[in-house]
């Protein structure tokens, strides 16, 4: 039968040789403090004590939620723990864990406004304002491209899917329109602008999905636009 300790492991998605060492929930409100460490045979009295390996400074990181408590990691981080994307670590200078990034990614894709992700997964505005800035100049990287990729389901105005080529053409100025809708424009400047920041492929694609969910938003206002871009997906031109 699966202990406590066991469940919640699972629900961080902590797998040996890492496990939890230290919990405490008394340190905010709603919150839920983790230490992980490497798990470590105990050494008998037959084999002696050796000395332990100097630690590395501590660092926390934001987690998913356990039920409706807030989650933080603590961690000392090694190098087999950061080059592998374990989903309860985060990367250096990040606030969030690699599945606490995942998640609100798929949150942006769903088309899931910034307010409204603050209060679903329960963040300051400041960390979501600055994990946004992050990912927009090409500091965060995403992985679980399963996580990403957002329903596809038909559009009714017969605008290509998030993962079409298009999109990214259409990104990286490789396609061109004769746009009339002000907003776009904006939109198109500020994506292109950001997308030689951005390496991750990951990143890329959510940029893709940004433009494609405001072409399904606004479709209907869209018809020149979505008129030239139609004939590129058939053809595989530029236009």
């Amino acid at each position: 039968m699966s202990t406590n300790e066991d469940l919640l492991c699972q629900a961080l998605e902590i797998e040996p040789p890492w496990r939890i060492v230290r919990m405490r929930n008394d340190l905010g409100r709603r919150q839920l403090d983790v230490w992980v460490a490497r798990h470590t045979p105990r050494r008998g009295w037959f084999f002696g004590t050796s000395a332990a390996a100097p630690e590395a400074p501590e660092q926390v990181w934001r987690h998913v939620n356990v039920g409706q408590a807030r989650c933080l990691i603590h961690a000392s981080p090694t190098d087999d723990m950061m080059q592998a994307p374990l989903p309860w670590v985060g990367a250096d200078e990040q606030t969030f864990t690699h599945g606490m990034t995942r998640l609100i990614a798929a949150h942006f894709l769903a088309g899931i406004k910034f307010q409204s992700i603050c209060e679903l997964l329960d963040i300051p505005v400041a960390d979501l304002w600055k994990f946004k800035h992050n990912l927009d100049n090409g500091k965060v990287s995403l992985s679980g491209r399963e996580t990403l990729m957002a329903d596809r389901q038909p559009s009714a105005f017969g605008v290509p899917e998030a993962d079409h080529p298009v999109w990214a053409s259409l990104l990286d100025g490789a396609i061109e329109l004769d746009i009339r809708v002000l907003s776009l424009k904006l939109l198109l400047t500020k994506l292109r602008g950001q997308m030689p920041l951005i390496s991750d492929p990951e990143v890329r694609q959510l940029k893709a999905r940004e433009l494609q969910h405001y072409f399904e938003r606004y479709a209907p206002q869209l018809a020149h636009e979505l008129g030239q871009i139609r004939p590129a997906t058939l053809s595989g031109d530029s236009l």
